[in-house]
């Protein structure tokens, strides 16, 4: 209620319905003195009463719907500026599970002319919702989460419920030239009612003001549930943010060219100011991307990615995603364990809401051999984040690993809902249906996907597991001469499942030379290599992983009756 009659202030209601009032009973004293010295009829004096207390409403609704500008009388820009007028459809009785303060910042339209601002749009979302993210006892729901909901028609109650969150954040970006027109509405997804609204007015060498002005505002509405503490925006220049903008939207593309593309927009932000951290630590990210990817090597891309990360820490120490991003390069490369372990400690503690901590924790416990575990930081990454896909994809390979195939199932067939064109979940789908006897479906249905690497290893490992077709060995051998430089892991697992060992530990000898991630990634979790679990080679290439006593404290992994 108080929020209602703050936007009746805002809206100067109060003050149009004081001023009608005084003017209405002047005109009336006015037109009964001068009526009664003319001798008019009575019935003109109660119609002009009448016509004045009709015409209240109206004015007060006048007032609410438009205001008076230099230009004029226009619509109130709160409602003429709507960025997502679809999800003006507001219901009663929103139950989420979240308690306290929570906001879900959902992405910003690009108004500007020429629709070409997506990326400066999409980045400043993302900064605000970083910034957001920071306020400690505020959950912020995922960029992934929120961003999934970018351009539909749902129901703010629909996205509420779906996020866990109690508020939402929705705005627009007016950009032509270096002049911005931001329009920012905090609402109360339960009433629908603005809890505060603003339009800022800048140019770009002002963005990282207004990026702390729109923080401070979220922060100071949603009071006295947060704590008085408010987050500030790093600044740098307005050329080098704008590149970082670009990069982010370059790497979501993750394909090669757009990866390349990336790292040539951060490198430019970089050089243009080399104390701005958040570029520092997204060009380590990309880097390490490119590497996975075979496009500069696993060597170069770590070595890359190191050096960048290495100096986004030292700019700001406080970086969470730097920890988690560390921690990572010290488990898949490094073989650090307890350094993984201790970077993502601090990283939890940074940002104990983010639901990228849950998902490195996942994948650390997986290394480890520890499913179990690992289903239970999906949990609550997915908890946190409802739409994160690294979670489901991560949780519904672990509950494959341990067998647990029907569950498996319903739980990559949520993710392909979700994503129909998610790799991971398409590939497993087929193994399972191979695991289950359905083998020539699977070889089928893998040979469509899309991405050829996957396409290729996926049906040999599944021909090779389950049954072996007249061109499996021709196929193998096109496989290795392709990869053999960057997929040592996968060449192991494919002789693992066709039961030679002597050719599978060359292989894996062979990914612990070249430190191939696969390694640390599935060595002790997929299936495909329980068979050399009794073999007297298999503890002494643990022991070089660093892995052997987390091999020791694993439970008994039940062998898969069709893999030799």
């Amino acid at each position: 209620m108080a929020a209602f009659f703050a936007e009746l202030k805002r809206r100067h209601v109060f003050k149009v319905a004081a001023t009608y009032v005084v003017t209405g009973w002047i005109v009336a004293q006015a037109a009964e003195f001068l009526l009664e010295n003319f001798t008019a009829p009575e019935w003109i004096l109660q119609t002009l009463i009448i016509v004045l207390i009709l015409g209240f409403p109206i004015a007060v609704v006048l007032a609410w719907a438009f205001e008076l500008t230099p230009e004029g009388v226009q619509r109130d820009s709160a409602d003429a500026e709507q960025p997502l007028p679809e999800l003006s459809g507001l219901r009663e009785g929103l139950n989420v599970d979240i308690p306290g303060p929570s906001i879900a910042v959902l992405p910003f339209a690009d108004m500007s002319p020429d629709r070409d601002q997506e990326y400066f749009s999409d980045g400043l979302t993302e900064e605000l919702l970083n910034l957001l993210a920071k306020v400690p006892g505020l959950h912020v729901a995922s960029r992934t989460s929120a961003f999934s909901f970018k351009g539909k028609q749902e129901d703010i109650r629909d996205i509420a419920e779906k996020l866990r969150v109690r508020h939402v954040l929705e705005g627009s970006v007016r950009k032509a030239g270096d002049q911005l027109r931001i329009t920012v509405q905090l609402i109360k997804a339960q009433d629908g009612y603005h809890l505060w609204s603003e339009n800022y007015d800048r140019s770009m060498a002002n963005i990282f003001a207004i990026q702390d002005g729109i923080a401070r505002a979220v922060v100071e509405s949603l009071k006295p549930q947060l704590l008085d503490e408010t987050p500030v925006a790093q600044e740098t220049s307005s050329e080098a943010y704008n590149l970082y903008l670009q990069a982010l939207h370059s790497k979501r593309q993750r394909s090669p060219d757009s990866l390349d593309q990336a790292v040539d927009f951060l490198e430019r932000a970089v050089e243009i100011d080399p104390e701005y951290a958040p570029a520092w630590a997204l060009l380590s990210s990309v880097y390490a991307m490119r590497g996975g990817t075979s496009q500069t090597g696993w060597e170069a891309g770590v070595a890359a990615s190191r050096q960048a990360l290495k100096r986004a820490l030292e700019l700001d120490s406080k970086h969470a995603g730097g920890w988690i991003s560390q921690s990572q390069l010290k488990s898949y490369y490094e073989w650090d364990w307890a350094g993984a372990h201790r970077d993502l400690e601090r990283a939890r503690a940074l940002a104990p809401n983010n639901s990228d901590v849950y998902v490195a924790e996942a994948r650390l416990a997986r290394s480890e051999g520890r499913l179990a575990e690992s289903i239970e930081f999906c949990d609550q990454a997915i908890g946190l984040d409802p739409l994160e896909q690294d979670a489901r994809s991560d949780r519904a390979r672990a509950l494959y690993y341990l067998g647990r195939l029907d569950e498996a199932e319903a739980a990559f067939r949520e993710l392909m809902a979700m994503n129909a064109n998610h790799h991971n979940a398409f590939s497993f789908l087929c193994r399972i249906q191979a695991a289950r006897g359905k083998v020539d479906e699977a070889l089928r249905e893998q040979k469509s996907a899309e991405i050829p690497f996957w396409t290729e290893f996926n049906w040999l490992l599944i021909a090779y597991a389950h049954r072996r077709t007249e061109d499996c060995e021709a196929k193998l051998a096109e496989f290795i001469a392709k990869n053999a430089e960057e997929a040592a892991f996968q060449i192991a697992e494919i002789f693992a499942a066709a039961g030679e060992a002597d050719s599978a530990f060359k292989w894996l000898e062979s990914a612990v030379r070249r430190r191939d991630p696969g390694l640390t990634d599935e060595l002790l979790s997929t299936e495909t290599l329980r068979g050399l679990h009794r073999d007297a080679r298999w503890e002494p290439l643990l022991e070089k992983l660093g892995l052997l006593e987390a091999y020791r404290r694993m439970p008994v992994l039940d062998a898969w009756p069709d893999i030799n």
